[in-house]
């Protein structure tokens, strides 16, 4: 499915966090994206789906889910200069575009390829996708994680889950979210120290997460890389 998409489509989520760790993660059950003006490939994906229900989301044989979320128009600059031309604070909500926004535009190109695990044939590929890159996974997975309704509890843990595996198996360097633009990179980075470093902080998100036992966290080195990418 995922080599017959229009190229146009980052992926991001639960599929771009398990290609970014390169190791394995939890399990996903669907596939998430991003677009630039969705309606000009929305034809293309849903000519390969089998439901294609409006509002970016579409089914596939197999009862595979895509959503794909459709982005602003605008650069990112030019976004976060339009959000704050009042000078006011940006919103959760605006964060979480500009986020979004950012993550399409720094994305790069993998080849994804599943195998067999015991003979090690190929049994599918879809080369040169463009997948999020770690560090727009952690902008979108810190400025999401406060718009999770106390409802599902679980989306949150995910999340938390997923920033967590990024941290430490992104392979991001030292420093590596001064990337982000400064509006963005300021609050990514405080709330990786409150949530992975700071004492009380840390004990909340172990008992968030802890539902997650596979593979298993190591918080003390989530916080260590929490430190080197925001020092």
């Amino acid at each position: 499915m995922l080599a017959s998409l229009p190229p146009e489509l980052r992926l991001i989520g639960g599929l771009a966090v398990m290609c970014r760790v390169g190791t394995p993660h939890r399990t996903t059950v669907d596939v998430d994206a991003v677009a630039r003006d969705l309606p000009r490939v929305h034809a293309a994906i849903a000519r390969l789906a089998v439901i294609s229900s409006g509002g970016g989301q579409y089914r596939f044989a197999g009862d595979l889910d895509l959503d794909v979320i459709d982005i602003a128009a605008m650069t990112t600059d030019e976004l976060i200069a339009e959000l704050t031309a009042g000078a006011h604070p940006m919103t959760d909500l605006e964060l979480n575009v500009v986020a979004h926004c950012w993550a399409h535009d720094s994305a790069t190109t993998l080849d994804i390829t599943a195998v067999d695990d015991e003979t090690g044939g190929v049994l599918a590929r879809a080369d040169e996708r463009f997948v999020a890159s770690a560090e727009g996974i952690v902008a979108m997975k810190v400025t999401t994680v406060p718009l999770r309704a106390s409802s599902r509890p679980e989306k949150k843990a995910s999340d938390l889950y997923d920033l967590a595996r990024v941290l430490v198996d992104g392979g991001m360097e030292r420093g590596a979210l001064r990337a982000l633009p400064d509006a963005l990179a300021q609050v990514v980075a405080s709330r990786l120290v409150a949530w992975f470093v700071d004492d009380t902080g840390r004990d909340r998100t172990y008992r968030v997460v802890r539902r997650f036992d596979e593979p298993r966290l190591d918080l003390d080195a989530v916080a260590d890389a929490a430190r080197d990418l925001t020092t």
